[in-house]
């Protein structure tokens, strides 16, 4: 591309953008959300898309920072152009920004070109093959053509015309992707210019791989607090989360103590468990049996209360009984009493009975000795049978 013959006015343009170069963040925006004008068809007009903020993974509670633009970037839309390999910037972009001429905003056409990304030849054969690669990845990249700039130099064609010396951030997805970070995509290919690694040691979110844990100096959202801070310039940003991550490890470590803590108070309440269970089978055992015991019981005592009532019946019975049998006792001693008065005086009857029988026999013998033996045998014989009658009637009569 040459450079045609500037007029005064392109001189002027030129003088405010070069001393605009030198503080990029105090451009004027002139409408944030002015409508851009394609520079391949005036007649249509494409409203610039929304900047953000962006949500990533709101579901996630970890705190991590994704790559954004500078606060004072300047929204554009962006379409691809070409990746050149003989010029010192590789990657041009295409978009339209109004410009002021004579305080009047007039759309001007701006090529934009990502500030220090250019081929390695040496290590790409051949350059068009890789620069193919390069595009490629740059569309997909810029696909949504919504971007963020911020020149570092600008120069001036023409009144409407100029070139943008810049940073490049395009929304890729729901972050913004930074295109110096390109090469850490395709770092076997490309020189790397002008990027600060830095050793944050913090969680971030950038679209392609690069070293860790070193990042790229830049700037950067939290999507907690919706704050923008470079790194590593805000200072106070990165002391709060060096003392938030050492605060984070003091909490895992008591987290993991804790866990440790109800792992056991776990295992204790297991094994409390299991003997509050054998407790409570032993006690609904003993309850069981409890129940039949004081079953068994009241069954006993109902046999036992029909026992008493029956002993009673019969106690008084054998009482009524005992009583009449004393008394039949009674009776039947004294009968025996007077059986015995009178068997005694039977006796004793009985003994003067003898006593006459005997002095009767005597004296018949002696009348029977003085009769003749022959005349008196007989009446003796009949006398004695006759006291022997008497006798023997006297005794059955006993």
């Amino acid at each position: 591309m040459t450079i045609p013959k500037t007029y005064l006015v392109a001189a002027l343009l030129l003088l405010a953008a070069a001393a605009a170069a030198q503080k990029p963040h105090n451009y004027t925006i002139y409408n944030y959300t002015a409508h851009i004008v394609d520079s391949y068809d005036h007649s249509e007009v494409i409203p610039l898309q929304s900047v953000g903020p962006y949500d990533y993974d709101p579901q996630s509670t970890v705190r991590r920072y994704l790559s954004w633009f500078p606060p004072h970037a300047v929204p554009m839309n962006l379409r691809f152009l070409n990746v050149t390999w003989w010029k010192p910037e590789t990657i041009w972009l295409v978009g339209t920004y109004y410009v002021r001429i004579s305080g009047v905003p007039v759309p001007a056409t701006i090529y934009v070109v990502q500030d220090g990304v250019r081929m390695n030849l040496q290590r790409a054969r051949p350059a068009n093959v890789f620069a193919a690669l390069v595009e490629w990845h740059v569309r997909h990249i810029c696909a949504l053509g919504v971007a963020m700039v911020v020149p570092n130099k600008i120069i001036v064609l023409d009144y409407t015309t100029q070139v943008w010396i810049s940073d490049v951030y395009c929304l890729y997805g729901n972050q913004w992707y930074w295109l110096r970070l390109l090469p850490y995509a395709l770092k076997n290919y490309l020189i790397v210019e002008g990027i600060e690694l830095v050793n944050a040691r913090i969680e971030v979110e950038i679209p392609s791989p690069y070293p860790w844990p070193l990042i790229p100096a830049g700037w950067y959202l939290d999507p907690a607090t919706m704050r923008v801070f470079r790194v590593p310039n805000d200072t106070a940003v990165m002391t709060e989360l060096q003392r938030a991550r050492m605060r984070i490890s003091e909490l895992e470590t008591e987290l993991a103590d804790r866990a440790a803590q109800l792992t056991r108070l776990n295992a204790t309440a297991a094994r409390l468990n299991a003997s509050l269970a054998e407790t409570r089978e032993e006690a609904a055992r003993l309850s069981a049996e409890n129940l039949r015991l004081r079953a068994q019981l009241e069954a006993l005592n109902y046999t036992r209360a029909q026992l008493e009532v029956a002993c009673r019946s019969q106690l008084e019975v054998l009482r009524s009984a005992n009583d009449a049998t004393a008394a039949q006792l009674a009776r039947l001693t004294a009968e025996n009493q007077a059986l015995k008065a009178q068997i005694a005086s039977m006796n004793e009857t009985l003994a003067k009975l003898n006593e006459e029988y005997a002095s009767q026999t005597a004296q018949l013998q002696t009348q029977l000795e003085t009769w003749t033996r022959a005349a008196w045998i007989g009446a003796a014989l009949g006398a004695a049978a006759g006291a022997a009658a008497a006798a023997l009637a006297l005794r059955r009569r006993k």
